[in-house]
């Protein structure tokens, strides 16, 4: 119960955490903004709507956005929230990485079936930034983890934090900016075919289907910042990460404010430095380099 009630407190406020975070770059940018409900609105607006594919797919986008929304909430079910009662525990850091490696292939799969040029374009990106992004991802929770007590989600948590914490906090946000398509990498708020990455792939969705893979990218993203909070000071407990929540919640439409979307040729170079960062803070943990 205490799992299913830690599910749906995300998958609730997931699509709020995106409204809030809406205005608030808009508010940075001089403009008032869509209401922080709005999201809640347009998901009720797609179910009702009819969905339309192009003729002759396999069944593959059809069960695509099932599966998104599936990896998603398990994603929300993983995370040690409640240490004693969560799968946090039990779950592998590595595991959840192949997890989010399913939910790419899969989106990536349907977006070249679907035999759109554009949406091959951005599945061509998706995984060729996603190799790029997996190793980062998974380096810099291990160099969250204190050395020599495992690769569980909950070995993350509790740890002394300093220069290692610091290093993998700063490429764990790297590769967040990257997973919720975000500026510098990514743009959420523009469907320009030309940069576009993530709403590339769903392109030719619409109605409920569309609103599946919306409210799944809405709960990975929470996930992420969820994540990306227990990697911070807090103690063992991972409800009392939620002032950090609530900080990275602004942060990101902060940094979207002040720095430009990068060229796409750029962006490997910032996966190379927040690989480069893992590594490093990899490195002071094994040789005990704690300040």
């Amino acid at each position: 119960m205490i799992l299913l009630a830690q599910v749906l407190a995300i998958a609730g406020l997931a699509p709020l955490v995106q409204g809030v975070m809406k205005r608030l770059r808009a508010n940075l940018q001089g403009r008032p903004g869509p209401s922080p409900l709005q999201p809640y609105r347009d998901l009720a607006k797609l179910a009702n709507k009819e969905v339309l594919l192009p003729n002759g797919v396999s069944p593959i986008p059809l069960i695509a956005p099932g599966i998104a929304l599936g990896v998603a909430v398990t994603f929300a079910a993983l995370l040690p929230i409640v240490v004693p009662n969560a799968l946090g525990s039990i779950v592998d850091i590595i595991a959840l990485v192949f997890l989010l490696g399913l939910g790419r292939f899969v989106l990536t799969l349907a977006a070249l079936d679907s035999r759109s040029a554009f949406a091959g374009m951005a599945a061509s990106r998706e995984m060729t930034f996603g190799s790029l992004v997996e190793p980062a991802l998974l380096l810099a929770l291990l160099g969250g983890a204190v050395v020599g007590k495992g690769t569980h989600l909950w070995s993350v948590m509790d740890v002394p934090f300093g220069l290692a914490g610091t290093l993998a906090f700063a490429a764990f946000f790297l590769v967040l900016l990257a997973e919720t398509a975000r500026v510098p990498i990514d743009n959420q708020e523009t469907h320009y075919e030309l940069t576009m990455i993530h709403e590339g792939l769903v392109l030719e969705y619409s109605g409920w289907q569309l609103a599946m893979l919306q409210l799944a990218g809405f709960i990975r993203q929470l996930c992420f910042f969820v994540l990306a909070s227990m990697l911070l000071p807090g103690g063992a407990e991972g409800w009392r990460h939620l002032p950090w929540v609530l900080a990275i919640i602004c942060m990101v439409p902060a940094v979207e404010t002040l720095f430009a979307k990068l060229r796409l040729f750029e962006v490997p170079q910032l996966f190379a430095t927040a690989l480069i960062l893992a590594a490093t803070s990899i490195g002071l943990r094994v040789f005990g380099v704690l300040v």
